[in-house]
């Protein structure tokens, strides 16, 4: 019986921890964590309706949005209407001796004697 009541003794003695720190160790990051997740849902709905907005042109653009908006559409239908084009690859590049051959033909078709006589009674260069 005197083990009981030394236990009972020491039951009696030792006091409830101060509210403070019990509010210091459970209480306070309950609250900064409810704060902080309330903080970065608000945060995540505007992003998500401004993105809606955006989506469904509900939002005002600035000129300079509406200008780039503008030119990226351009730049996607020239590109687009350049790859309806057939596009072909298999081409010969012509050789720097061809090139010189070409000019050299023109050079003599326009300096025919009657194409150079004509071009002079009608004054032309």
């Amino acid at each position: 019986m005197a083990g009981r009541i030394i236990s009972k003794s020491k039951v009696t003695q030792s006091k409830a921890p101060p509210s403070a720190f019990l509010f210091i160790k459970a209480g306070l990051p309950l609250i900064l964590f409810s704060i902080g997740a309330s903080y970065v849902l608000k945060r995540g709905i505007e992003g998500k309706q401004k993105e809606s907005d955006a989506s469904k042109g509900l939002v005002s653009k600035s000129e300079r949005q509406a200008r780039l908006d503008r030119e990226h559409n351009d730049m996607l239908s020239k590109i687009n209407k350049i790859r309806q084009t057939d596009f072909d690859n298999t081409k010969r590049i012509e050789r720097p001796e061809d090139i010189l051959e070409r000019r050299r033909l023109e050079r003599e078709r326009r300096n025919i004697w009657y194409s150079r006589a004509w071009r002079r009674i009608t004054f032309q260069k």
